[in-house]
């Protein structure tokens, strides 16, 4: 099983460019993802968040970063449409062989060209969700420029992250850092919050969750 400290020292991997790359690597965890009770916590409590800030019934969304579809699959039962996307080929086809008949899914990295070339990306989504993946990031403010044109006007991006105590921790956000993020790339914060946290091998760990509106 994967734990929060190997989730730690990858991140700081991806950051610092001492990894094998970031598909490469999450293709290396996908077989045995559904069967994480990390993964499998950290998803159903981002789930229950986010029924608590908004009704997804009916509404089309978009799974950033959506690994083996843990998230996916429990938004997928009130959803209209979930179309979900990740980089890693091996995730997706995990996430294939569940067979969610209103789920389409995406095995690439997300780019203007994407955008512009894939149909599962139009129309424009109600929601656009992301569950610990912006903290893996190369370009984190790039991607939520890209992200917010993908949603419609007056409506939400939700992502969860690990809460970071000080600049110097080396996996996830402050709130500051979000807030920042967020009005460069013209999104209006909604809410800030620590959401919930994660016990592992003695340790927790907070997870932060933002929500910021495409004005």
């Amino acid at each position: 099983m994967v734990g929060l400290h190997e989730l730690d020292n990858f991140c700081y991997q991806l950051r610092t460019g001492t990894g094998d790359g970031m598909s490469e690597s999450w293709d290396d965890y996908a077989e045995g993802w559904d069967s994480n009770s990390d993964a499998i916590t950290f998803a159903a409590q981002a789930y229950r968040s986010l029924i608590d800030l908004i009704d997804i019934s009916g509404l089309r969304i978009l799974d950033f970063g959506c690994g083996t579809g843990l998230l996916t699959e429990r938004m997928a039962l009130d959803a209209d449409r979930v179309v979900a996307l990740d980089s890693s080929a091996k995730m997706i086809s995990v996430l294939n062989d569940k067979g969610l008949e209103n789920v389409e899914t995406i095995d690439e990295i997300l780019s203007e060209k994407l955008i512009y070339g894939n149909s599962f990306l139009y129309p424009k989504f109600d929601l656009v969700v992301a569950s610990s993946v912006c903290a893996f990031l190369p370009e984190y403010e790039n991607t939520l420029l890209l992200l917010k044109s993908l949603l419609k006007t007056n409506v939400i991006l939700v992502q969860w992250d690990w809460l970071k105590s000080d600049q110097d921790s080396t996996v996830g956000f402050t709130r500051e850092s979000i807030n920042l993020a967020f009005a460069k790339s013209g999104i209006e914060v909604v809410a800030i919050k620590e959401s919930f946290s994660i016990l592992s091998n003695g340790n927790s760990m907070k997870v932060v969750m933002a929500a910021g509106k495409n004005p």
